[in-house]
């Protein structure tokens, strides 16, 4: 087993140049380019989602893997799960080539294997480097292709960091790097979640009750304030009309809970006064250009990874 931790943004915009430039500056140990053919796969009841568990084939010219990934946690656009891999040669996942204590029991396990189907599948071009940055190394993927369920297409352009080796805060000072080209948002989204809407199998995202906080320690507040504001900030980017005026609540709400639980910390992060001043300027914001535009602003970006950081790097 290997915990991932990766830092995932969404690209809106071209940045083919600004990216090498960066690249440019950074020590490259490796380069290479694949074309990747992914297969997902769940029950008609989709029980593995049930279980928080993801499961794929991915297929290349090189080699053929399989893959599940199990319950993690996802904050400010980090990624943290368990997964497992292991060899496949047929066109079906073969459950008992996983651990047997990732299951509830072995006879669920078998009965899963035993009506398990092809739900979506993601196909995209991976370019990745290697990078030596601050003792650490990590990996940098740039994945574009599509995701291609039973409604529909979806474009994939996204950034993926992943620690390789080193310490986490490596990881996040390159994030911050990436933010500071603009034209990018972390995003909380997997390829496997996007997936299972367009395959009609997910529940569309919806305005949600702000989380009651009362009793907590600030950093769960914090926490939950972050994951408010980034839900209902991909709830704007989907949504128009009415719903989308509710969305824009929604962000200002969690950025007002996150504000307050850093209010009462003994000593103030320093994230917490651009912060404020993020909160004024969308509060304020009723044009959506505009606002798209703040949303995927090197400044915006890297508040949100600022947050982040501090939570998972133990403030």
């Amino acid at each position: 087993m290997q915990t991932e931790i990766e830092i995932k943004f969404f690209v809106a915009r071209d940045i083919q140049e600004s990216l090498s430039n960066l690249l440019n500056s950074l020590e490259i140990i490796s380069f290479s380019r694949v074309e990747l053919g992914n297969v997902y796969f769940d029950t008609p009841e989709l029980d593995l989602r049930r279980l928080d568990m993801g499961l794929r084939i991915r297929r290349s010219d090189k080699f053929s893997e399989q893959t599940i990934k199990c319950r993690g946690q996802v904050v400010g656009g980090l990624h943290a799960r368990p997964e497992y891999n292991a060899p496949v040669s047929g066109t079906l996942p073969t459950l008992a080539a996983f651990p047997a204590e990732i299951w509830p029991s072995l006879e669920l396990r078998d009965a899963l294997q035993d009506q398990l189907v092809a739900q979506f599948r993601t196909d995209f071009v991976r370019r990745y480097w290697l990078i030596a940055f601050e003792g650490a190394e990590i990996e940098l993927a740039w994945d574009r292709g599509e995701i291609v369920g039973s409604l529909g297409r979806s474009e994939i352009d996204e950034l993926e960091l992943e620690l390789k080796s080193g310490a986490a805060n490596a990881l996040f000072a390159l994030a911050a790097r990436l933010a500071g080209l603009g034209g990018v948002r972390l995003g909380a989204q997997s390829k496997a979640q996007r997936g299972y809407l367009l395959a009609g199998l997910g529940k569309p995202l919806a305005v949600q009750p702000l989380p009651d906080v009362g009793g907590l320690a600030a950093a769960a507040g914090i926490t939950l304030g972050l994951q408010h504001w980034q839900h209902h900030e991909q709830l704007w980017l989907e949504s128009e009309g009415v719903e989308r005026q509710q969305a824009l609540a929604g962000i200002v709400q969690g950025v007002t809970l996150l504000s307050e639980a850093a209010a009462t910390l003994a000593v103030a992060p320093p994230w917490l006064p651009p912060l404020l001043a993020q909160h004024a300027s969308l509060a304020q914001e009723a044009d959506g250009e505009r606002l798209s535009a703040l949303l995927h602003g090197a400044d915006y970006v890297g508040l949100q990874l600022a947050i982040a950081a501090w939570l998972h790097l133990g403030h």
